[in-house]
């Protein structure tokens, strides 16, 4: 008994003396809760990953700077991985073994996302808001994935629905060859065979690479260097792309990108009068951020949005497992004619999917 009372007492003189920081988890102290970034910052998807992690950090600013949440500033570690597979999978192992990460957020590739999955279970560490619409990472629940955008299959179907009621059905697609399991080309094979046809062929192209040859002659998804060597070869097909391409294409494309339509998970970054996207440009100006709007940085602002919202309901001193579950309480959340929700069956967030054009001046619209 005296032990026992003992051991209770040096306990408690412990933690008066060290917090409770001293038994927290992972990433999280008394005065920062910390957050691991793994996202292509150079590499042919740069933009896209700078874009993503400058509006996170644009909203993650704004709540620091109003005291952050109970009294912890979000710190948001960043890695890049040029959109590399293997460097991506060594990030993650750094940010979750080395850098004690609380947890993982804005992965920035299908690739890089779906090569932490066995990580992120061995570690048991939330996985959130990955910018990809990847069936891997949708399509297959993980207690510990939550996504926020919607997914490639929403998107294809919207594509394929778009391509259908203004009478085309003459499809064809270009996907990455790494995708082994082809999934991108069955959910847009499934789209289509729901309005009763099949798609007139397909081709594979390298994730980081410009060469198109192999997929020459194909009408939709392409990378810009595909748009340019078919259009200068006379092809007059439609061309359409998945989100992920993002506003880049425009920048290198410049007026030859006339014409693709482009599916979008987010609104137009510059249409004010949609809540979240006002709320959006305000925090940018506010951190002194360059008015750069962007699809991939409205997404980087409301994944971070959401983010916040499920560490506010974890709790005072929150935990990985309270996160989990903070975040399944979340059911039908107004981020701003934004809406998101989850539960214990559905960590997919939005199915909310836009379909733009680029017009002559490199302008989306709808």
């Amino acid at each position: 008994m005296f032990r026992s009372r003992t051991f209770a007492a040096l306990m408690l003189a412990a933690v008066a003396a060290y917090g409770t920081g001293a038994l927290a988890e992972n990433g999280v102290t008394a005065g920062r809760i910390l957050i691991g970034q793994s996202a292509s910052l150079t590499g042919t998807t740069a933009e896209v990953g700078r874009q993503m992690r400058d509006g996170a950090l644009a909203y993650l600013e704004t709540v620091n700077r109003q005291g952050g949440i109970n009294g912890r500033k979000i710190e948001l570690m960043t890695l890049d991985d040029a959109g590399q597979t293997k460097v991506g999978e060594a990030n993650t192992k750094r940010l979750i073994g080395e850098d004690k990460v609380f947890l993982l957020f804005g992965y920035t590739g299908r690739n890089t996302s779906e090569v932490a999955l066995p990580v992120i279970t061995q570690a048991n560490i939330p996985f959130f808001g990955a910018a990809t619409g990847g069936e891997s990472i949708h399509g297959v629940f993980n207690k510990n994935v939550f996504n926020v955008r919607a997914s490639y299959k929403v998107e294809m179907q919207s594509l394929v629905n778009y391509l259908v009621n203004t009478g085309q059905k003459q499809i064809a697609m270009i996907y990455h060859k790494d995708d082994l399991t082809k999934s991108n080309l069955k959910m847009t094979e499934d789209a289509a065979a729901v309005h009763g046809f099949s798609l007139m062929g397909s081709a594979s192209v390298d994730r980081n690479s410009a060469d198109v040859k192999e997929a020459f002659g194909v009408m939709t998804k392409l990378n810009p260097s595909a748009v340019r060597q078919m259009r200068a070869s006379g092809a007059n097909s439609q061309f359409l792309s998945a989100s992920f391409v993002g506003s880049g294409i425009v920048k290198e494309l410049k007026s030859e990108a006339a014409g693709v339509i482009m599916a979008q998970i987010v609104p137009l970054p510059t249409r004010t009068r949609i809540p979240i996207v006002g709320e959006y440009q305000k925090a940018l100006a506010a951190v002194g951020a360059k008015p750069d709007y962007s699809f991939s940085g409205l997404e980087g602002f409301i994944s971070a949005k959401v983010l916040v919202e499920g560490l506010k309901r974890s709790g005072k001193n929150p935990t990985r497992a309270g996160f989990i579950k903070a975040m399944e309480g979340i059911e039908d959340l107004d981020l701003g004619d934004y809406f998101v929700g989850y539960s214990p069956t559905n960590h997919n967030g939005s199915k909310y999917v836009d379909i733009t054009v680029i017009n002559k001046d490199g302008v989306f619209f709808n």
